[in-house]
């Protein structure tokens, strides 16, 4: 008989046979879950959705509301391919932020098409501003499917260091490095992409500060008028902006360099409602751009819709409905607001605990948003340190992620202690 293995080299393609969906995240829940099923006392760190004191999954109730009140039309239609004309607005007064309007006022123009998530935005712009066998910058540690994207689109990476290792240097950016790297992709391929998860990182929960932004940018401006005949992209996915202490931080620190903008340079953002409203499975993102060029912008959405219709046809039409109701009502998106800061403010007590906990280990900087990450070459052993404690997190592949996402409020710190028993007993070298 002719095992899997060998129908498999029949059947497949090179390229697809060495795929594989196993997700780590999922095996650790798993994990969490066998134990909890056996009646013992564990917490659960994997989970990268935001969960209640109790480890229930948490849906903002006037985002519950709007959904069951949206008229048939809006939940069982298709959407216009570029997205439901108000949403396309409505998500770039989410993303961008109040100062919008300024931005504009300033010369830059906007648009936006909608993808189901934000993770739909990031293959919108893999799949079109970069060529086959070309490479995308990250940060040296970054969201895993990333490279899956990359990977799927016939992309690889690039990285640049999450944090400086300059100790002369009060900043976390690293511009000598990110320059180079910069320089040298647009040298070998005429064209750079960056992907820049801020604020509120994952897997670490760090934001880059006023100073630090305005370093980033300024290796990217220069870069664009050094090289005015190379295009240059800059992403910020703002997954969980709306988490962190500044959501709309990038649009100051743009508005600051806005004057003499190089014609090169594209700004974009990966809008994703997930986080931000609790609706995780109903994929809701857009790809949101800003450029001076009007009309280049205008021959970008169609674009763009081009790759959509060939790879998810449209995005869903329910969630646009719901996000452009609730943001065009004032009071709704006051109630919504409220729900929200309230669930911030959860995420911040419970970062406070876990890290207070696990004062003296080498954690990441961690500032807001779901997650909390401290780096180690081996990850699955210091986890399984850590499950032996009864605690559960996820081994990536530079260290081991939490949850802060999930992490009961009562149970963060005993999280942080297990943290710390693990690490001192392995032998790791702390702060």
């Amino acid at each position: 008989m002719v095992d899997d293995s060998e129908i498999a080299q029949i059947i497949l393609p090179p390229h697809a046979i060495v795929k594989g969906g196993n997700d780590i995240i999922y095996a650790w829940l798993a994990r969490y879950q066998a134990a909890k099923s056996l009646g013992e006392d564990v917490v659960n760190g994997t989970i990268g959705a935001l969960l209640d004191d109790e480890g229930e999954l948490i849906l903002n109730s006037v985002v519950g509301q709007v959904l069951n009140d949206l008229p048939d039309l809006d939940k069982g239609a298709y959407s216009p391919l570029p997205g439901l004309p108000e949403f396309r607005e409505t998500c770039q007064r989410l993303a961008i932020g109040p100062k919008l309007q300024q931005l504009r006022d300033f010369g830059m123009k906007t648009e936006a098409v909608a993808s189901p998530g934000g993770c739909g935005a990031l293959y919108l712009s893999a799949r079109n501003l970069l060529s086959t066998s070309e490479s995308i910058l990250v940060r040296s540690t970054y969201w895993g499917p990333y490279k899956t994207i990359a990977e799927e689109c016939g992309l690889g990476l690039v990285d640049w260091p999450l944090v400086s290792q300059n100790s002369d240097s009060n900043s976390a950016v690293d511009q000598n490095i990110l320059t180079n790297r910069i320089q040298s992709l647009i040298s070998t391929q005429g064209r750079i992409l960056a992907w820049l998860n801020d604020p509120a990182h994952n897997p670490t929960g760090m934001s880059l500060n006023a100073k630090e932004r305005k370093e980033v940018l300024a290796c990217f401006i220069e870069a664009a008028k050094n090289n005015p005949d190379s295009g240059v992209t800059l992403l910020l996915d703002t997954a969980y902006a709306l988490y962190a202490n500044e959501p709309h931080g990038w649009t100051d620190t743009i508005i600051e360099s806005i004057e003499d903008w190089p014609s090169n340079l594209l700004l974009c953002w990966a809008f994703s409602a997930s986080k931000s409203h609790t609706i995780y499975g109903l994929r809701c993102g857009a790809l949101i751009m800003a450029h001076p060029n009007k009309e280049f912008l205008d021959r970008m959405v169609p674009m763009l819709v081009h790759t959509g219709r060939g790879t998810w046809s449209g995005s869903p039409r329910m969630p646009q409905a719901m996000v452009s109701r609730i943001h065009n009502s004032s009071e709704l998106e006051s109630s919504w607001d409220a729900v929200r800061a309230g669930l911030s403010e959860m995420l911040i007590q419970r970062r406070k605990l876990l890290l207070e906990a696990g004062k003296g280990l080498p954690f990441d900087p961690s500032h807001d948003g779901y997650f909390a990450h401290i780096s180690d070459p081996n990850p699955v052993e210091l986890c399984e340190e850590i499950a032996a404690r009864g605690v559960y997190v996820v081994p990536l592949s530079k260290g081991v992620r939490i949850g802060v996402c999930s992490l009961p409020t009562d149970k963060a710190a005993r999280a942080g202690e297990a943290i710390a028993e693990a690490w001192r007993s392995l032998g790791r070298s702390e702060d």
